[in-house]
């Protein structure tokens, strides 16, 4: 039936809608770079969350509509398309993965903490004089990207501590000067796709 290809191609668009955020953290638990993964697909989102609505709604159209009548015998296996039963299940199920996709950058940022709450800062010696510094970041587009960057940020070799914060657009980062530079710290940004400005 028509609405089948509509349910794998809305699948499919609601999926793409969320990789601005799921691929991110993906690439974050994986310990690669992101690579402006997030950057690239942020602004194609909402043109792909109207594609998959297109697509569900043509779905249920296919699903629901009534069909022209055929001549059917009483009792006849005609009279209960079993078949078409099923199809509405695999819609209603498609429907719900396609918002759970769709709605993942609203809770990303617990997903986020909770697959990369393993991550710790390295601790300092006592007479190291560690520095502070603080950025402005640019481009951040759903919780689990300060996530990601956070992570990459505690990795780095002399990051005492790392704060990224997605609701204030921010990042504070404790460091050693002897074995980290601020433009050292200002990798993890760029890869992501986004702009880190020294406040």
């Amino acid at each position: 039936m028509k609405y089948k290809a509509f349910l794998g191609a809305s699948l499919i668009a609601g999926v793409a809608a969320s990789l601005c955020c799921t691929l991110p953290l993906i690439a974050a638990v994986a310990g690669i770079g992101a690579a402006g993964i997030s950057g690239f697909f942020a602004p194609w989102r909402p043109y792909l969350l109207g594609l998959t609505a297109a697509l569900l709604a043509l779905g249920f159209y296919f699903s629901y509509r009534k069909p022209s009548p055929v001549p059917c015998e009483p009792g006849a296996a005609c009279e209960y398309p079993a078949a078409n039963r099923y199809g509405r299940l695999g819609l209603w199920v498609t429907t719900g993965l396609v918002i759970l996709f769709a709605a993942f950058p609203y809770y990303s940022a617990p997903v986020g903490k909770l697959l990369l709450r393993g991550s710790r800062a390295q601790a300092a010696s006592p007479s190291t004089a560690l520095q502070h510094v603080s950025f402005s970041v640019q481009g951040m587009s759903c919780p689990v990207c300060a996530e990601g960057v956070e992570h990459k940020l505690k990795s780095i070799p002399g990051v005492q501590r790392a704060a990224v914060s997605y609701d204030q657009k921010k990042a504070d980062i404790e460091y050693d000067p002897r074995l980290v530079t601020v433009e050292q710290l200002q990798e993890p940004f760029k890869d992501a796709g986004f702009k880190a400005s020294k406040n």
